[in-house]
């Protein structure tokens, strides 16, 4: 099953993950970035409140063709509760008919059932569907 870790990392911990992954699996990778950085504090400002709308946010230009993966894995931070507004970049131009999994990396704990509801939702509204959905404890990030 040919697969793509789609990825948004702010500290680095969760490009640190999704390469392990990569190199475990053997899938290809791709990261998503911000048109600007940020300081944790324009994070705070903007950024966070899109993560809780679920709305996306400016990112640098893509060039990724998702339609000749049967697998996507999308791998983002928590940010107040949901996934940094990247995430939702992505999932605006999910293909339908493909599996998605879902890992969210978090300094602060696993998501809370009623936004994992949210999210996987949101990713179900492509016309793909959610096969799995991950929390990761960034202190168990090697």
């Amino acid at each position: 099953m040919k697969t793509v870790i789609v990825y948004y990392s702010y500290r680095g911990t969760t490009k640190k993950y999704s390469e392990s992954l990569s190199k475990e699996t053997g899938a290809d990778i791709f990261e998503v970035q911000a048109l600007k950085r940020k300081s944790i504090f324009g994070v705070a400002l903007t950024e966070c409140p899109k993560s809780l709308m679920q709305k996306p946010t400016k990112i640098q230009s893509i060039n990724l063709d998702l339609s000749g993966y049967q697998k996507i894995i999308l791998a983002f931070p928590l940010w107040a509760g949901f996934p940094a507004p990247t995430f939702n970049n992505i999932v605006n131009i999910l293909p339908s008919g493909k599996e998605v999994e879902i890992i969210i990396i978090s300094g602060g704990g696993i998501t809370k059932p009623e936004n994992k509801e949210k999210i996987i939702a949101l990713v179900n509204k492509t016309g793909s569907t959610v096969v799995n959905y991950k929390d990761v404890l960034n202190t168990n990030v090697k």
